[in-house]
């Protein structure tokens, strides 16, 4: 028997799967931070007073593997400010007063890849990190030999439909990345996990050769990356491996998309499809938004707030990030924007471990979250990593389901940070 990862149920609250995306209008100003995933070496190439245009690279890539920005907006360079992420890191961020005519820079162009290395490096001049939410540079997770990609519709967040909408009114570009990511990188087999599959996306595929729709079954979190490689291939990513390492490569529906429109275009990562939904939303629905737009934007483009929002969310309401207010620039990792009234927002007091065992029954990962939280509040390292704590995914299972309503992610995200500044050792192998 083939096995099967683990979960919770969540209530999916897809309230805006059928609607029509709107655009917004080009903001007054944009942010841009350097870093999604932390500080880098990269720097801006652009200063305080210069004209730039939609698309024109405005950083250098930076060692390791960063990816450079690009101008989302064409206007001026008002200046460099400090930006505080939601991870806590606080970075350089370039602000673009716009001139309101989205004028295209001149050196837009499809780029030239007659093979797979200069296709890589083609993704990576793009700025392309992954659209589904953890924001790593596409070019990196490309770079593999492996014989099954597979397309990550499941979207399994509540409230979000970013990429069911995709599926619905872009199949056919969507199936042009596919065929792409497939010829340059000589992969066999493609696998499009979605758990409603619109019957667009169902007709753009009826007649292609080594691409499977699969149909996900109703839990959470089946869109991480190790549960959907599970789900779909029966294949196991051993705690501390890589997709790559069991012959797998995880994309977004809306990474695939970016693909195929930017061979096509030349157009860099300048924009996203976004969800606006929550309890203080006027009119949920999805917007088009440039990157480094205020989030205030996008909720003024569906109708504004029918009650003070009392936490605006980025992401979905599982594992998303609170925002610290609504002029926190719109971010490319950014799927999903929801306003939360004070119903919805506020926590409930929690009480106790009475160490009932549902955290480690609906763990993904099999791991003990009640074990793990006690040995964080004592700092023993070696516990730790000996039941495997850095491989918590932040999921947000355990919290869910905690009777005594314990703040365990907050807990387990201190916990990472903390191992993360210990002395490396080898780690415990749980999945």
């Amino acid at each position: 028997m083939k096995r099967r990862a683990k979960g919770i149920f969540v209530a999916a609250n897809k309230n805006t799967a059928n609607c029509t995306p709107v655009e917004l209008k080009v903001p007054p100003r944009v942010r841009l931070p350097l870093a999604l995933l932390g500080t880098n070496s990269s720097s801006f190439t652009v200063k305080k007073g210069d004209t730039v245009a939609v698309g024109q690279p405005i950083s250098t890539y930076g060692s390791g593997i960063g990816v450079p920005l690009h101008a989302t907006v064409s206007g001026t360079v008002e200046g460099i400010e400090k930006l505080r992420l939601a991870t806590g890191y606080v970075v350089d961020s370039l602000v673009i007063a716009s001139d309101g005519k989205q004028t295209v820079w001149e050196g837009v162009k499809p780029p030239e890849v007659p093979d797979a290395p200069s296709f890589l490096e083609a993704i990576r001049s793009s700025g392309l990190v992954g659209l589904g939410g953890a924001g790593f540079p596409t070019w990196v997770k490309l770079n593999a030999s492996v014989d099954r990609l597979i397309i990550n519709g499941s979207e399994c967040e509540p409230y979000c439909t970013a990429d069911h909408v995709t599926m619905r009114d872009y199949a056919a570009d969507l199936a042009e990345g596919i065929a792409i990511v497939q010829s340059r990188l000589a992969i066999e087999k493609t696998i499009i996990g979605v758990k409603h599959p619109p019957q667009a996306l169902l007709d753009a595929f009826s007649q292609i050769p080594n691409v499977e729709i699969q149909q996900l079954r109703e839990f959470y979190p089946v869109g991480a990356e190790k549960m959907l490689i599970l789900e779909t291939t029966g294949r196991v990513v051993p705690g501390g491996k890589l997709p790559k390492d069991v012959g797998c490569m995880v994309l977004n529906v809306n990474t695939a998309v970016f693909i195929a429109r930017y061979l096509r275009t030349g157009m860099p990562l300048v924009q996203k499809l976004v969800t606006v939904d929550g309890s203080a939303v006027r009119t949920p629905g999805l917007v088009i938004a440039p990157i480094g737009a205020p989030v205030e934007a996008l909720f003024r483009a569906v109708g504004g707030f029918v009650q003070e929002p009392a936490k605006i969310i980025s992401g979905g309401p599982m594992m998303g990030t609170a925002l610290p207010d609504l002029e926190f620039p719109l971010l490319w990792n950014c799927g999903s924007l929801l306003a939360l009234g004070a119903k919805e927002a506020v926590k409930p007091d929690s009480t106790a471990c009475i160490r009932c065992g549902r955290c480690a029954q609906h763990c993904p990962m099999n791991l003990m979250a009640f074990e793990m939280t006690e040995a964080f509040a004592r700092k023993d390292v070696d516990r730790l990593r000996q039941i495997g704590a850095s491989l918590c995914m932040e999921c947000g299972c355990c919290a869910y389901v905690c009777p005594a309503h314990r703040d365990l992610v907050t807990s387990h995200k201190l916990m990472k940070r903390f191992l993360a500044t210990q002395p490396k050792k080898e780690e415990a192998k749980s999945c």
